[in-house]
Order: C-alpha cells, then structure tokens, then sequence
C-alpha cells in the first residue's frame, strides 16, 4: 500500500498537534483491537461519516456494528478541519454542474447541500454537543474588485434557483460588519452555515455513539480484507473481524490497496491552518474585525479564516506538495506572510499553532456515496473540504443504504451517486494537482 505523500502526514499514532488538541480535553477511554471478534457491519472509518453512519444504523435498525480507526477517533479531517460549516461540497461552479447533470439535479444538489448544513445543526442540539459554535452564516469575500460581480452573480443564483437566503455588502458595507484590509472588495453571505471546534464536535458524536453502544476500536488499522464462506475478514496487527457488510468511511487518509474498486480515485491534497496568537480589541480594531461568522475568499486557491472565541485569527489555505514535516514548516511561513499581506496591521502578530491535513479531491469534483458492485461494501467520501456539513449528512444517508443494499433506495441528487472515475496513471495524481496549482496560482495572479 504506497501512499502518495511523505510518511509524515501517516503517522495514526501520533496526535495531531494542533489548537484543536490544546482546546479539547474530552477522554473517551477507548481500546484498540486486540483478538478476533465478529459483527453485522464493520465501518472503517471513526469521523464524521463513519460515525454517524454507525450511529444511524444502530438506532434505526437495531443492527450490531463494529468500527475501527486507525488512529483515535476522529485522527482524520474530522479533528483537525477549520470548523466552517459551509456549501456546497464541490469544487464545480454551478454553471458547470448544470451543464453536466440539468439543472434539475443541481437544483436537488444544493437542497441536499442546505440539508447536510442543517443536519450537522441538528447533531449538535440533538446530542448535546458542546463545540463552540459561533457565527450564523458564511461570508464570501472579493479579493480583488474585478471579483466583486461575480459574487453578486453567485448571490443572485443562490436565491433565484437554490432559494438560498443571501445577502451582498458593498467594501464599505462589509467593513462595518466583517473586516477591512488590502484584499476585501465586498462580499456576500449566505445561509445556513456557522462555525464550530471540529475536534469538540467528532468526540460529541462518539460520545453519543458509546451512549447507544457502538463497539469502537481506536489505533486499528485494517491491512488487509479477506473473504471466506460469504463473509468479508478485516485483518490488524493485533485481530479480526468478521462481517457480512463493510463501509469505508476514510476520505482522505483511505489506504489504496485495501479494495481495489476504490483505488485510484481518491485525489488527498494537504490543506494547511495556522492560528495567531491571541488578539487584543485595538489589533482586531485595526482592521474592525467584528465577525465570528467563517469567511473564505473568491481566489482559486482560496483563503479562508474566522475569528475563534478567543480573539485569534484562524486562516488556512491550499497546502505544501509533500506532506514532510519539513514542508509543513515552509508551508506556515508562507501562510503567514498571506494573512499579513491581507491584514497588514497585524504585521507583528505571532503564530501559536500550525497543522494540516488530507482532504479528498476526485475527478468528479463531488461527494461520492455508493455500493461497490457484486459486494457488500459501502463508501461515502470526496467532501472537496466541505465535510463539517457533508460528511454526518453523509454517514445518514449511506446507513440507509447498508440496510437496504441497494443504492436505488436513496432519495438524493444524482450528482452524490456512483463511484468517480478512476485516475490515468494514478501514480501522478499528485504531479496533476502540482500543475494545477501552477495553473490557478497564476489566474490569482492576474485576478481572473
């Protein structure tokens, strides 16, 4: 099982460092796999998705599921994401969509994209999960003022086709409610959407799940999946499983070689996140930044930021190349030098906290949710970064599909269903996103 970038972002037994970790002091008191056992349903996968598939598939269907994490629950995106409760989950502009699928579909895909935003709100009051969460909608911001149209046109399809209620601020108008600085042109906001501690929010549902009790096994990698007699054998280091049904629920971090229908369309790419040092009223001033509702910019290779409960300024953008730690350092020089050309007030704030992450790209630029043919293997992954809002909405809809065993049973757009396309010459994937990378960094470059 090669993987595509540098051993150090694959370390599952190692806690991801991050302001997350440092906020967060929820012990669940888990074991990791140590004989052979048997189960309904195995789900591999303990974040978002696989979570509350579990959950869903327990409290609906009184089914007996196991789940395993590589790393401790949540190790994944899951933890260690922006916390921006945002849509839609695709990297697919809305005229593209329509071209491919009708607008029909794309109609049905923003519904089921405002449906998983208030899903993850729902999770949140149903089990009492306390994740800070602030904000109660998403600002879009220009960058630069040839941008400020676009956002305008983006508002007005919003609300036209998806009946999404937004709202569009002139620079001035924005600067009033949001932030100024040298890279805000005006901007839209839309709702539902708001922000949350990710790590808080993962460890909420696994509560939960243990409540309604979910076997889960942390530091448990599955290295190979066997069948015998009709049942799939998940083997670690240290036992197995035995089980009629499996999900993979891995996103990102998904192992290639473990079932190969899944591999060679999963495209990780490294989004990296640096937190300031706590911000006094006069610094935040300086750039009136009031807001605590999540914003993004209008780049290709977008920015995005929110101010956290404690007056620091989280900003997060397109990753390092490599995954080495080393790259990682490099990459949180960069990042600050970003923020503080956008932001340059705050040209002495220092930086407490940087780490990244794996989120899932595929060729078809949206959520995948499926069965893999002639198997009883199921997959939800491909959030595109969105996953705060895809990924539990997600988990929901593939319990229903466990339990049915046909993917014809679920109600939802098109556009989430079937696998992507596998990559040509997967070994180059990450050469791929290499020159697309060169290629959006230069449309930023001339604002097109």
């Amino acid at each position: 099982m090669k993987n595509l970038y540098h051993s150090d972002i694959y370390k599952f037994n190692t806690p991801v460092s991050s302001y997350w970790e440092d906020t967060s002091s929820e012990n669940l008191n888990l074991i990791k796999l140590s004989k052979d056992i048997k189960s309904e349903i195995v789900v591999i996968g303990g974040g978002y998705t696989g979570l509350l598939c579990a959950i869903n598939l327990i409290e609906k269907y009184n089914l007996d599921v196991v789940l395993v994490e590589a790393g401790k629950i949540g190790w994944g995106a899951s933890s260690r994401n922006a916390g921006f409760n945002c849509l839609p989950p695709s990297k697919m502009s809305f005229k593209k969509m329509q071209s491919i699928y009708g607008k029909e579909e794309t109609k049905q895909f923003f519904k089921n994209s405002v449906e998983g935003s208030n899903h993850t709100r729902d999770i949140i009051k149903e089990y009492d999960i306390d994740c800070d969460v602030t904000g109660d909608n998403n600002f879009v911001v220009a960058h630069h003022k040839n941008k400020f149209e676009q956002i305008k046109e983006q508002a007005k399809v919003y609300k036209s086709e998806f009946g999404i209620e937004t709202e569009i601020y002139s620079k001035e108008e924005f600067n009033e409610i949001g932030h100024g600085g040298t890279e805000q042109y005006g901007a839209l906001s839309y709702k539902p959407g708001f922000a949350i501690n990710p790590l808080k929010f993962v460890n909420g549902i696994a509560k939960y799940a243990l409540s309604k009790k979910l076997k889960i096994f942390e530091h448990t990698k599955v290295n190979k999946i066997d069948k015998e007699n009709g049942s799939y054998v998940l083997r670690t280091k240290d036992g197995s499983i035995r089980s009629k049904k499996i999900v993979v629920a891995t996103n990102g971090f998904y192992q290639e070689g473990l079932i190969h229908q899944m591999d060679s369309r999963v495209l990780p790419v490294i989004s990296n996140i640096i937190v300031t040092r706590k911000l006094n009223e006069n610094e935040l001033n300086a750039h009136n930044f009031k807001t605590f509702s999540p914003i993004a910019n209008t780049k290709n290779l977008l920015y995005y930021y929110r101010k956290l409960p404690d007056n620091r300024i989280l900003f997060g953008t397109r990753g390092d190349l490599t995954g080495s730690d080393q790259s990682n350092l490099e990459m949180s020089k960069n990042m600050e030098k970003f923020l503080k050309d956008i932001f340059p007030q705050w040209s002495n704030v220092t930086i407490d906290y940087s780490w990244r992450g794996l989120i899932a790209l595929s060729q078809k630029l949206a959520p995948s949710i499926g069965k893999i043919d002639n198997e009883e293997i199921y997959y939800g992954f491909g959030y595109n970064g969105v996953g705060v809002s895809a990924a539990p909405w997600t988990g929901k809809q593939l319990s229903k599909l466990v339990f049915s065993s046909n993917s014809k049973d679920l109600d939802i757009s098109k556009i989430y269903k079937g696998l992507p396309k596998k990559f040509i010459f997967p070994q180059l994937r990450t050469f791929y996103f290499r020159i697309a990378v060169w290629f959006y960094a230069i449309k930023d470059k001339l604002n097109i």
